[in-house]
């Protein structure tokens, strides 16, 4: 528990930090971390005549309109945050994308999200700076490694060996 609050407070802090790379473990609490906090804001809006609520809102002298202005800046802060965790993930595999694709048709693939979510990245330093700590020894060197995610990623793409 106390891992995952870290790495969800890390990310809010920094949400608008692209650059380094993220751990496996650190993306996946991210992600579940994210989802909670949006549901938790949506919900706290939606049923923002409870009493608890009320007194909050009164306590902090916040008007109706206020609330649901300062959620939507929250969401938006949990959205920027979500992607830039992903950009530095993204960089701690270093996937490169091929010529004949775009990052938006790489972002619509299920498979690029099972690949940052279960393929654990190398120890080395890369172009993008050093290995985060949580990254396990690999069993695969880092070249076999990067040749692994393109084949799962772009295995109907064709030539994916011209990345890079």
């Amino acid at each position: 528990m106390f891992r995952f609050v870290k790495n969800n407070l890390y990310a809010l802090t920094h949400f608008a930090s692209w650059s380094g790379r993220d751990s496996r473990q650190c993306f996946c609490d991210i992600y579940k971390g994210f989802i909670l906090l949006a549901l938790l804001g949506v919900f706290l809006c939606a049923w923002r005549n409870t009493l608890a609520i009320l007194y909050i809102r009164e306590y902090l002298i916040v008007s109706e309109m206020a609330c649901w202005i300062l959620t939507i800046l929250f969401e938006l802060v949990l959205v920027l945050a979500f992607a830039c965790a992903t950009i530095r993930r993204w960089q701690d595999l270093d996937i490169g994308i091929p010529k004949n694709e775009s990052v938006l048709s790489l972002i619509q693939r299920p498979l690029f999200w099972q690949v940052l979510n279960s393929v654990e990245g190398s120890n080395n330093t890369n172009q993008y700076g050093p290995a985060p700590l949580e990254n396990p020894v690999p069993l695969l060197s880092d070249s076999d490694l990067r040749e692994s995610v393109k084949k799962q990623l772009f295995v109907d793409v064709d030539g994916f060996e011209e990345l890079k």
